[in-house]
């Protein structure tokens, strides 16, 4: 209980939202009297009611006044956001709370002619929890608020960095009904089989295989915005970046990648984009 009461609490220090809150509090507390009448009041002059009616709306705007912005201007050390504790906000309001009913019990029996009855100091003391509470939900909302604003360049902060993050690879079935994600650092090389292509890809450093209904020709395109990604035989695609070596034979020219275990024949006319990926890499 104690190390809850202990737990730095944010005090509100903004003038306009606290003057705000205090002149609502202070009206609303007039209009209830005004509307509800929870006692009845020893004057037969309205107007006289109305003023007695709107000065316990008054003594509440002075005391309020006093603790939120008085006070805390005089001694703001104590109410700064490195001081303010849970148990500082609960000893601030309980003090209002209890100046607040004592001033309205005296206003009430010397000023507005109200017999004092422990059911008129219960209705006088609810008022003025009432109004502390409302203080505190409405400084509440404006510090969550607050936080929020805050929080706003971070949150687009980190979505920038998502967003420049490296995009992964989507491979879909033609059927829709097949599908997963790659990083493109992950893919070894893509291989045709009949109506479906062989992803190779790492996992743990690790060579992987799926199988997915597609053709190359449509991954290619899907492809075309990862350069990495170069078509070097009417059945292959290979990531640059796994390029082993490049070497000729009688054949032609044969790649080598790391992790994957066969080479692969270069078509002529991927010939020369396979060589100057080789030279960029």
């Amino acid at each position: 209980m104690l190390k809850s009461l202990n737990k730095k609490y944010p005090f509100n220090d903004n003038l306009k939202i606290n003057v705000r809150s205090i002149i609502s509090v202070s009206l609303g507390i007039f209009l209830f009297l005004l509307f509800f009448q929870p006692f009845n009041i020893q004057n037969p002059d309205f107007n006289n009611q109305l003023i007695i009616l709107a000065t316990f709306g008054a003594i509440t705007l002075v005391l309020l006044s006093i603790f939120r912005l008085v006070i805390p201007s005089v001694f703001s050390k104590a109410f700064s956001e490195e001081r303010w504790t849970i148990g500082k906000e609960v000893l601030i309001d309980f003090l209002f709370v209890v100046f607040n009913s004592v001033a309205f019990s005296f206003f009430a029996r010397y000023v507005g002619r109200i017999p004092i009855t422990f059911h008129i100091v219960i209705i006088l003391v609810i008022i003025s929890i009432t109004a502390a509470s409302v203080l505190v939900v409405i400084n509440r909302i404006y510090l969550l608020k607050l936080q929020v604003e805050n929080l706003k360049p971070n949150i687009q902060d980190t979505a920038e960095v998502q967003s420049s993050a490296t995009p992964e690879i989507e491979f879909e079935s033609e059927n829709k009904t097949d599908y997963f994600k790659l990083l493109p650092e992950q893919i070894v090389v893509i291989r045709s089989a009949s109506n479906y292509i062989e992803v190779h890809y790492l996992e743990a450093e690790v060579l992987h295989k799926k199988l997915i209904r597609n053709t190359l020709k449509s991954t290619e395109e899907t492809l075309s915005a990862f350069p990495e990604m170069i078509r070097c035989h009417r059945s292959f695609i290979v990531n640059k970046y796994h390029i082993k070596s490049l070497k000729r034979d009688a054949d032609g020219l044969v790649l080598s990648l790391h992790h994957y275990p066969s080479e692969i024949h270069v078509s002529r006319q991927y010939a020369l984009n396979v060589k100057q990926a080789v030279k960029v890499t």
